[in-house]
């Protein structure tokens, strides 16, 4: 049972051509269904990524090549595959790390420097204090 499209030849047409046009932005689904308010992002980019783009195979897989060797081949050769959700995370939680890193302002001396010769790496301690502190006596409550 064969299942019918919801996009006509000349909406695949002008996907095509929104893709040639849009395709270098960072999200050109959103662009295209801007243009093409009857879909969403959702069904642009599936039909883009199921059925109009070019890079992806049409041909149906066949039986003689053994896909399991082919898999393990390429697992080898370029890693396991990881979800786009995955590497996004991934870059995102790096970005975080490296900006924050960058925003730590830990100044470390340079003892080459003639400010820092007797510079001491240990914590500073705290000096005593001439004046008296303010709450030398304890309190005493006050008869009604």
């Amino acid at each position: 049972m064969a299942s019918v499209s919801i996009f006509s030849k000349e909406d695949d047409n002008l996907i095509i051509q929104y893709m040639k046009e849009f395709g270098h932005h960072r999200n050109p689904f959103t662009l295209t269904s801007s243009l093409m308010p009857k879909y969403t992002r959702k069904q642009i980019r599936q039909r883009w990524n199921e059925y109009l783009n070019p890079k992806s195979q049409k041909h149906r897989m066949s039986k003689v090549i053994n896909w399991k060797h082919v898999i393990c081949d390429l697992e080898r050769q370029f890693d396991k595959h990881y979800s786009q959700n995955q590497i996004k995370n991934y870059w995102y939680a790096n970005q975080r790390y490296i900006l924050s890193y960058r925003n730590m302002h830990l100044s470390k001396p340079l003892f080459d420097d003639e400010q820092y010769q007797n510079y001491s790496p240990l914590l500073p301690t705290m000096e005593p204090t001439s004046h008296e502190p303010k709450f030398n006596k304890p309190y005493k409550m006050q008869p009604l």
